[in-house]
């Protein structure tokens, strides 16, 4: 026990020691275009470790920024782990791609970029609403450097079979297609869904469909006190609204799994959603921008399509669930300033065509988002970014089982729809204490 304390203590006072030179460094930092001269740091991040190294050559050789970017491809399971061991043997990297749900677990261990070197009106004049959630009252946690928003995918041909031609832009109207798309027995065997929603383990980005649905019907989910940066779970909160915005994306959401509603389409013996979509047994599939190439290669045949997701009926304002990545500067950069300049260099917006073509997902930026765009689906995928949301989600695979026993619970009749949405919050709660 006397050993762990000693540890933890020595690590603290690294961070620390880190903390005050890095900000000395800051105070005296000036201009990018200086500070990116001859300048080596270390990255990690899952993405492709073939696709950010050439995004990353590509991009210096066009613009001869002298410096050389060492990055390290780690697999997302192993991420957390590897990064952990990493920084408490001194060896961690200088900079981490950081997705949005990791923000509440690594902002402690990362360097705030300074208002005083970016100030908060430029950093929102800058990034998508989403971006906001790197931001707290110690500065910013990471750049915005893109987002994967979920879309909706169509059968073209599913619609245009029952003289439909256009996608539905409200959930009011995916309930209204499902007696004219969705094919089942006298046993209620389904052999054509019309949408996959109200189960959770054969839907593909059910999570995510589902906060979606909760923050368009306005709650955000988690509360950050920008007083102290605490985080509180408002999953089961009113939010002064006549009934729990929870509560009514729930109820929403599992009607289409529910054999006595006129809403059912789906259960749980149908194939995955992705499958089911690819093989066109699906008319309606919600997901990311990135999965577009991975549907043209499971069926080459398929004709389909992508818009916006659908919004409640009469909304003022639109909203989709965006998985969003920024370039964080760890707490052990020997050279705090010098990696900023760098990675500052990496989210701007002359260095997004470089590295566009590879990951095939929009920018956070605004103002690369507000160009007009030839491609009719990159022109979808830039508007949903522009929309998108997020959530300070404190443990991604933990938040995952606790919603998905959230829809099981009610589903199957062990909680009513307030209690299933009550424990919910409860268990998120308790990850976000112990953050």
């Amino acid at each position: 026990m006397k050993n762990t304390k000693l540890f933890q203590y020595v690590l603290i006072g690294v961070f620390v020691f880190f903390i005050i030179i890095g900000a000395i460094m800051f105070a005296t930092y000036r201009s990018t275009s200086q500070s990116t001269a001859d300048i080596n740091i270390s990255v990690w991040g899952t993405l492709s470790a073939d696709n950010f190294e050439s995004f990353v050559n590509r991009y210096f050789n066009d613009t001869e920024i002298k410096s050389q970017v060492e990055y390290k491809e780690v697999e997302i399971a192993d991420f957390d782990k590897e990064l952990v061991e990493a920084l408490a043997s001194g060896v961690g990297p200088d900079a981490v791609i950081l997705p949005e749900d990791l923000i509440v677990r690594y902002r402690n261990k990362v360097y705030p970029i300074p208002y005083t070197t970016l100030p908060e009106l430029t950093f929102k004049q800058t990034y998508i609403q989403e971006g906001e959630l790197y931001l707290n009252n110690q500065g910013i946690i990471a750049l915005p450097f893109s987002l994967d928003p979920l879309v909706m995918y169509w059968n073209r041909d599913i619609f245009n079979n029952i003289g439909v031609t256009k996608p539905p832009v409200s959930w009011t109207e995916i309930s209204s297609l499902i007696p004219k798309i969705t094919q089942k027995d006298s046993a209620q065997n389904i052999s054509r869904s019309t949408v996959a929603l109200g189960e959770f383990r054969n839907i593909n980005n059910a999570k995510e469909i589902l906060s979606a649905l909760i923050m368009q019907a306005g709650n955000p989910i988690v509360s950050l006190n920008l007083g102290d940066d605490s985080l509180t779970s408002v999953l089961d909160s009113d939010l002064n609204l006549s009934s729990l915005p929870t509560s009514a994306a729930l109820q929403f959401y599992t009607n289409f799994s529910n054999p006595v509603k006129k809403e059912y389409t789906w259960n749980r013996a149908l194939p995955s959603s992705l499958d089911a979509f690819a093989n066109g047994d699906l008319a309606i599939y919600f997901g990311f921008s990135s999965e577009y190439v991975k549907i043209k290669n499971k069926n080459p045949n398929l004709n389909f399509d992508v818009a916006l997701l659908p919004q409640a009926q009469g909304a003022k304002t639109y909203s989709t669930f965006g998985n969003m990545l920024g370039l964080a500067i760890m707490k052990n950069s020997a050279n705090p300033a010098g990696t900023y300049s760098i990675i500052s260099a990496l989210a701007s917006a002359q260095a997004v065509p470089f590295w566009q073509d590879l990951f095939n997902v929009p920018s956070a930026r605004r103002d690369v988002l507000s160009q007009n765009e030839k491609n009719a689906v990159k022109t979808i995928f830039n508007k949903s970014a522009i929309m998108s949301r997020g959530w300070l989600d404190p443990d991604g695979i933990k938040t995952g089982t606790i919603f998905q026993e959230m829809v099981e619970s009610y589903t199957t009749g062990r909680s009513t729809l307030d209690e299933a949405v009550i424990t919910a919050s409860a268990r998120l709660d308790s990850l976000l204490n112990n953050k």
